[in-house]
């Protein structure tokens, strides 16, 4: 038999390409029928964030507590790969592709585009442009990019990378690590069918949307620097753009492609941001940043579970239990990128990095480009309420951008970062859609190229349908909020599958230890 046949042959295909035709399904439905499928999405979403908010910010909260416990508890030390497992890459590359993948261009976008939110609708009925509003602005910012926001993004990857690396399965579904609590039986059944299709659709609908906030900055940038009208064709070209990058991280692979454009993506993020520091008002920002850290240090149970029923505001709905639900949404993406790159790391470290280092390199970019906004905002030294009422928030975000010092350098250097932070995340989601629908994957192997390729074709096409279609964005967006309840489920599922997994283990080991005291 042919070799490329063969590996061709390892492809899951009645996974993938249902998988793929559903979610443009989805969109062309939008797009047909804009109002009638929006408006029931909506409502599904409004009921989710208003009527079932406070379980998913209780389950949000409880993804803490859980990741404390594994981490200092009995089976911290448990390495994946087993006890002479040795790390695949750099302690460097391993914690920058973590974060990348995490981020994407959001954290640029948000970093600026929250506190010019939160400044006009500020929480707790504070009055909009005042001392208390711009006091909150970056606290809550810091606080939806932070240890909640990574602990949902990297529980589900533990039982992943014990199942892969430790337990040494090859069948990376969904539904067959969730097969201790449901049953052969109900794995290769409709259920489990459904739980594959239902979690690859998260990934790529949440994705979709994330690509159209980063196409609009992006556009916006080139209108700026060029001149450039940020018309839908210019957005289409450049997904287009990315769809030709990926093929080429694709195609050098996780360890050449992937690993090596995390770290220069973040050391030129990093160089941009620390420019801003020194050259805005660099006092200011850190003050700013250090009294922000203070109001959530000592308001973090009330931002935990605030829910507004008195004043009914709908701050928490629209921000925070939508930034929770969005990351329930991105299951398969991180829980398999951090499960694979995690081989020869302790879990202690895992949790550590992910959680504790990503967080604070959030914290540093949130506090930088956030802090020179609302400098901005306070001195009124940038008419930045006037270029959002004008441009847009994107608009908005590039006129920030471009009014620090030497301002068309940084703002290219801004541009660069974003693209590189958004094609990090999404060669992370591609490769992880690329691991689950492979039939049989072993912990030091990659999924064959053509899958990679033929995945990385289609989430930028449906990224583009999504772009073209512009009513299906909402769409999707509100359908990725409705899936944050059956997700949490599949958390819920996926906690109780590791603990009986290192219950069981943990056991064995014992029993050989035992024997072998008792031997010696």
């Amino acid at each position: 038999m042919d070799k490329k046949k063969s590996r061709f042959a390892n492809v899951d295909h009645k996974l993938m390409w249902p998988s793929i035709i559903f979610v443009l399904a989805v969109m062309i439905l939008a797009a047909l029928f804009p109002e009638t499928l929006n408006a029931c999405t909506a409502k599904g979403a409004g009921f989710i964030t208003h009527q079932l908010g406070f379980i998913i910010q209780i389950v949000a909260l409880g993804c803490v507590g859980v990741l404390g416990w594994l981490a200092f508890g009995k089976y911290s030390s448990v390495r994946f790969g087993g006890k002479d497992a040795k790390p695949e890459f750099s302690f460097i590359s391993f914690a920058f592709m973590m974060f990348t993948a995490g981020v994407g261009a959001g954290l640029v976008y948000w970093a600026i585009g929250e506190p010019i939110y939160y400044m006009q609708w500020p929480p707790y009925g504070a009055e909009a442009m005042s001392v208390e509003a711009s006091t909150w602005s970056i606290a809550y910012s810091i606080y939806h990019w932070n240890i909640i926001g990574w602990s949902i993004f990297l529980l589900p990857a533990l039982p992943y990378a014990y199942y892969l690396h430790n337990r040494k399965k090859t069948n990376l579904r969904l539904s067959a690590l969730c097969t201790e609590v449901i049953g052969e039986k109900h794995e290769s059944s409709w259920l489990g069918y459904l739980i594959n299709i239902f979690a690859i659709f998260g990934t790529l609908g949440a994705f979709s949307t994330s690509m159209g906030v980063s196409a609009d900055l992006l556009s916006a940038g080139l209108n700026k620097l060029f001149n450039i009208e940020p018309t839908v064709g210019v957005k289409v070209s450049i997904v287009a753009s990315f769809i030709i990058f990926y093929a080429i991280i694709m195609l050098l692979g996780l360890k050449k492609g992937i690993s090596k454009l995390a770290n220069m993506c973040v050391y030129i993020a990093v160089g941009m941001i620390a420019f801003i520091l020194i050259a805005g008002p660099t006092s200011f920002i850190i003050n700013y940043t250090t009294d922000s850290v203070g109001m959530i240090l000592n308001n973090f149970f009330r931002m935990s579970f605030y829910t507004d029923p008195v004043m009914g505001s709908g701050f928490p709905q629209d921000w925070t239990i939508f930034y929770w639900a969005w990351y329930f949404a991105y299951l398969v993406m991180m829980g398999l990128f951090i499960a694979k790159v995690s081989y020869g790391r302790k879990m202690k470290e895992v949790i550590l990095t992910c959680v504790v280092g990503s967080s604070f390199g959030c914290l540093l970019f949130l506090g930088i480009l956030g802090g020179y906004t609302v400098d901005g905002i306070l001195t009124n030294k940038l008419p930045i309420m006037d270029w959002f009422n004008n441009l847009g928030l994107a608009g908005a975000i590039i006129e920030v951008i471009a009014s620090v010092p030497f301002g068309a350098v940084v703002l290219v250097i801004f541009l660069i970062a974003a693209y590189f932070l958004i094609t990090t995340t999404m060669t992370s989601a591609t490769y992880a859609v690329s691991m689950m629908t492979t039939k049989n994957l072993k912990s030091n192997e990659d999924p064959d190229l053509a899958v990679r390729l033929i995945w990385c074709v289609a989430v930028g096409a449906i990224s583009m349908v999504a772009l073209l279609m512009g009513g299906a964005i909402n769409t999707i967006k509100s359908m990725a909020i409705i899936s944050a309840p059956p997700m949490i489920i599949l958390y819920i599922i996926m906690f109780i599958c590791l603990l009986r997994w290192l219950k069981k283990d943990y056991k064995i080991k014992e029993r050989l230890e035992e024997v072998s005291g008792d031997n010696n």
